[in-house]
């Protein structure tokens, strides 16, 4: 979430010391002569996940300056923001109050500060991570209209990148934990890593474009409600998701993963599987070699299935889970039980 206020109604103390406290970019003319001077912080660059809180002075059209603050509520409150609050007055009143400690000053109630965006996250359970991965390499297709996808760097997808009306974004949320754990930015339990890494992340940016929108409409961002803020989510993603569905290989190949020497024969074996249940034992066999044949025999034996179901290739088919953009979860209690 980002807020600011004009500079001028804040006690002059607070001013000089905001001022004293700020970078600036200067523009020198070739003689010398200093043209023009402004402070500087790119907010918009600001990530949901940045711990702490990003503060400037941002100049609006009406030649106003205003102090900026930006900061993940939910990182705030709980050291991470893999879940926090859709409440924009409880967002806003946790950032305000963590503002006024970071720079040891009174600062005015949440309500009187202009909302300049707002990350709206939702997060949905698969079963693995390799599910969350398939599910992003198919959102690599998913365009709607001017919304294009493009790859943000390994399997994160982007629509309308740069936008300051509305941006989305999709990610692994567990992987994302743990580079910020490698950092040393995050504090969280393993058991809740592994938990994370089911889950597909999709992030909504309303920027400020959206926010003069809406108060050229007589509205004002405090009475968003929580309905309000999930609507624009579900529909902006809505456009995407569809019907998406990823396929759930259940628990074999995860069991294969704890006899088999590695993870790649481990998924050798099971693409065995696969294929003695498409084209059947023996033509399955036919197809590799011998050695290769009876080593992923052994893998899938030990991993809990019977001759007979490998064999008459009796093994429950591949099942389909569907996305359902109106069903995330929310909370780590929800996740548990998804």
């Amino acid at each position: 979430m980002t807020l600011r206020y004009p500079l001028a109604k804040l006690p002059p103390a607070i001013q000089a010391r905001v001022l004293g406290a700020l970078g600036r970019i200067t523009c020198v003319s070739p003689d010398g002569e200093i043209r023009w001077e402004k402070p500087v912080l790119d907010l918009d660059a600001l990530r949901s996940d940045t711990p702490g809180l990003c503060w400037t002075v941002t100049g609006g059209s009406d030649g106003e300056m205003r102090l900026t603050i930006g900061a993940s509520p939910a990182f705030i409150r709980y050291g991470n923001n893999v879940f926090g609050s859709s409440c924009v007055r409880e967002c806003s009143t946790i950032l305000v109050r963590f503002a006024s400690k970071c720079l040891a000053s009174i600062l005015p109630p949440p309500q009187d500060w202009e909302c300049r965006r707002i990350d709206v996250t939702e997060n949905y359970a698969l079963g693995t991570i390799r599910e969350v991965k398939q599910f992003l390499r198919q959102l690599m297709t998913a365009d709607a209209g001017r919304s294009k996808a493009a790859s943000g760097g390994g399997d994160s997808v982007y629509w309308n990148k740069g936008s300051d009306l509305r941006k989305g974004k999709a990610y692994a949320k567990g992987p994302q934990l743990r580079k910020l754990l490698d950092q040393r930015k995050l504090d969280i339990s393993e058991d809740l890593l592994d938990l994370a890494d089911r889950l597909a992340r999709l992030e909504l940016t309303l920027g400020s474009r959206w926010f003069r929108r809406l108060e050229e409409q007589g509205k004002h961002w405090w009475d968003l409600t929580t309905d309000d803020l999930r609507q624009q989510h579900e529909q902006y993603f809505g456009r995407f998701i569809g019907k998406q569905e990823v396929t759930d290989m259940g628990s074999l190949l995860e069991e294969l993963e704890k006899v088999a020497p590695s993870p790649g024969q481990a998924l050798s074996a099971h693409r065995t599987w696969a294929m003695i249940r498409a084209l059947g034992y023996e033509l399955a066999r036919e197809s590799m070699a011998r050695r290769t044949w009876y080593l992923h025999i052994k893998y899938l034996r030990l991993a809990g299935l019977s001759d007979a179901d490998i064999g008459a290739g009796n093994v429950l088919p591949f099942r389909r889970r569907e996305i359902c953009i109106a069903s995330p979860v929310r909370s780590w209690a929800e996740l548990r039980a998804a």
